[in-house]
């Protein structure tokens, strides 16, 4: 039986951040996912990425690659975007992972106060 796209999205959210555990490192600002069946896409947004952050995209890679029957195939990539560059989504992805920055912060607290 196949799934509906709304629960491949759920599964992937949930296998993706199982598969972050004890692998998130400070540089790690956000993670952006694009379904094109049967490939997988994520983008891993690091501030700088190192060779241990491409070893741990790879890693959690695998992880995610063994909680998906085939055809399923995952295609993640550790990327560059330095603090101060806004993170944004490509047409088509959707948020996996994001951390609190400064501006998210203030952000909210507006979002907050314009809803009351």
């Amino acid at each position: 039986m196949r799934m509906s796209d709304g629960e491949l999205e759920t599964r992937l959210q949930l296998s993706i951040q199982r598969a972050l555990w004890d692998l998130v490192t400070p540089n790690l600002r956000a993670i952006a996912v694009r379904i094109e069946s049967p490939v997988i896409h994520a983008r891993f947004m690091y501030n700088e990425v190192s060779l241990g952050e491409a070893e741990i995209v790879s890693e959690v890679e695998a992880y995610v690659a063994a909680d998906f029957i085939p055809p399923l195939e995952p295609c993640f990539l550790p990327v560059s975007v330095a603090d101060g560059v806004p993170r944004s989504l490509d047409e088509g992805e959707f948020w996996v992972y994001r951390r609190a920055e400064k501006h998210d912060v203030g952000l909210r607290k507006a979002e907050e106060c314009d809803r009351r």
